[in-house]
């Protein structure tokens, strides 16, 4: 700051006084080392205003998008009101993942407001919620580990890889969900009260430095990359069995044998099964999609970019770390915001439903707007009526 110029600019002249003998060249060059100070301290205390002027405008407008994503998700998860047909299996867990994106968007929104917008943006320094910030972590990490699982669940139900996790013996839905849910926060947050003295054990929550070092940065990256790398897997060999049925298909009806099409259709039900699912496939391949587009680059950047990693970033500027979190977490936000339009652009359940919700909520408003207008010439022939008997009574 400008007060330690003005010290160094005290103390140097006491020195120049005692010195009189001493050159005008050495003056000179003090006078130039004083500048040279004062304009730096100027600089820096530019940067720090630039960088919150970004920080206030920047995280606002993220915020705003974590806000809409929220509003759109809510959307599609209300549309499941006006759903007909019993809920499938693979509908039923793409209906919680709408709902794990905007509980991630929620909880994304929260920690930008208050580590980021309130304490930067404005200035304000915010006291005694280490724990609540601590905990919110906890919530944040989980939430992406809940929607990893979830289009893990949807993998297995395309594929019947019942075998894989154990898990998913179970055959009710509501048990699995829970279990999706409860299974990633609950982990984090045992994992962030047994290191000693940090995290919940440490005094105030206030030492978190686990979270900057590899040893957790690997946990975590763990639980994302090997679920993705078997979803992949399962994928390539849906479409490469699928890709195999219709070859067989095209060669039996170049020769003609439409009776040894439905006898090879009979043989193999799990490929039927498959054929069915084809569209639900194409529709979590766009999801998993925009999981890689959304959430791959944060992820990376969270595991390699630490204090003991392969990368740190303490000779970056604070500009360039903002544009990198900014980037981040806005392909974050905009995994939430595409995965709706996905489900009502492939499912026909919920585009069926999405058209009956908007007919239920026009028609209540056409309703509504009949009954007011109804009311209002009603008000309106009776005020007519009176005015009409006053002046004929005068």
């Amino acid at each position: 700051n400008l007060s330690s110029s003005n010290i160094n600019y005290i103390f140097r002249s006491k020195f120049v006084t005692k010195r009189s003998n001493s050159t005008s060249m050495s003056t000179e060059l003090m006078n130039a080392t004083m500048i040279n100070e004062m304009t730096q301290s100027e600089i820096t205390s530019s940067e720090i205003k630039n960088i919150k002027i970004l920080y206030l405008y920047g995280v606002s407008l993220l915020m705003l998008f974590c806000v809409i994503s929220i509003i759109v998700n809510i959307k599609i998860l209300i549309t499941m009101f006006w759903i007909k047909c019993p809920l499938s299996p693979t509908l039923y867990i793409s209906l919680s993942l709408t709902g794990a994106d905007a509980f991630s968007s929620f909880f994304l929104g929260i920690e930008l407001l208050l580590n980021s917008f309130i304490p930067i943006g404005l200035g304000i320094e915010l006291k005694g919620i280490n724990c609540f910030l601590l905990a919110l972590e906890v919530v944040r990490l989980g939430s992406v580990i809940i929607t990893v699982y979830h289009l893990l669940a949807l993998a297995n139900f395309h594929k019947q890889y019942s075998c894989i996790l154990i898990f998913f013996f179970f055959r009710k839905n509501k048990i699995l969900l829970i279990l999706l849910w409860m299974l990633p926060i609950s982990f984090f947050a045992v994992y962030f009260n047994l290191i000693e003295n940090n995290g919940f054990q440490s005094e105030g929550c206030r030492n978190n430095m686990f979270l900057r070092h590899q040893k957790f940065r690997i946990v975590f990256s763990n639980l994302v990359f090997w679920p993705f790398i078997l979803m992949v897997y399962i994928y390539i060999h849906i479409l490469y069995i699928v890709k195999r049925h219709q070859t067989i298909r095209l060669r039996f009806y170049e020769a003609g044998s439409p009776a040894q099409i439905r006898a090879a259709l009979r043989k193999n039900s799990n490929i039927r099964q498959m054929t069915r699912n084809f569209r639900a496939v194409h529709t979590t391949l766009y999801i998993l999609g925009s999981f890689v587009v959304g959430w791959m680059p944060a992820v990376i950047t969270f595991v390699l970019v630490c204090d003991d990693c392969i990368l740190q970033l303490n000779r970056v500027s604070a500009r360039v770390i903002f544009f990198i979190h900014v980037i981040n977490n806005g392909l974050i936000i905009l995994k939430t915001l595409v995965n709706p339009i996905i489900y009502a652009a492939q499912m026909d359940e919920i585009k069926i439903a999405t058209r009956r919700m908007h007919d239920a909520f026009c028609g209540w408003s056409k309703l509504t707007h009949f009954t007011t207008a109804r009311k209002t010439n009603s008000v309106r022939k009776r005020t007519e009526t009176e005015k009409s008997i006053g002046e004929t009574a005068l």
